[in-house]
């Protein structure tokens, strides 16, 4: 790959924002401490008040995602009330459709202007435009990452995991896209 073709991979996949005081936090499933590490700093710091955490069993770990995840933000700190569970989702799409149907039923969509999403930094793009695809468009989504597997958006193109996480996202867009299960940003 030549310099023009990675920045053009990492423009595509790498996605970001600045944190914004928002109604509440969605995280997408995960075994890693970075999200939840993430999602208690946008907590500490105000930037939201509800956190939903998404996410059924883990094929490695074999815990529910969602409960492990809500076990340690309770042990920082955060109070029980402030988080809401989705805790039978399998992937992406799951996570969202499963989402989308809790805040419609326990908030409402009419009382969200600001959701923050907390999702892996080779997760953003596709996260977001499965996002986007599903949620009204009145809602607005700010995009915060977290960094795992040692890469960042810039050396992912010189470590082997960073190769792998982003090409096998490239190559999940493109499925996802033909499927109609996502829609392009």
């Amino acid at each position: 790959m030549n310099q023009k073709e990675i920045k053009k991979i990492t423009d595509y996949i790498f996605l970001e924002s600045n944190p914004q005081k928002s109604d509440l936090a969605l995280v997408f499933g995960t075994r890693h401490s970075e999200a939840i590490n993430k999602v208690y700093e946008l907590y500490q710091d105000k930037f939201i008040n509800k956190i939903l955490v998404s996410g059924g069993i883990n094929k490695v770990t074999k815990e529910n995602e969602a409960e492990k995840m809500a076990e340690e933000l309770i042990k920082l700190g955060v109070k029980e009330n402030d988080i809401i569970l989705e805790n039978k989702s399998m992937n992406s799409l799951e996570n969202v459709l499963f989402l989308k149907k809790i805040i419609d039923e326990k908030i409402g969509f009419k009382n969200i202007k600001k959701i923050i999403i907390v999702a892996k930094h080779y997760h953003s793009r596709r996260a977001l435009m499965t996002l986007k695809k599903y949620f009204p468009k009145t809602v607005e989504l700010i995009l915060i990452t977290y960094e795992i597997y040692g890469f960042t958006k810039d050396n992912w193109f010189k470590n082997k995991i960073g190769e792998e996480k982003v090409f096998n996202e490239l190559r999940k867009i493109q499925k996802y896209l033909k499927k109609g299960d996502i829609k392009e940003l």
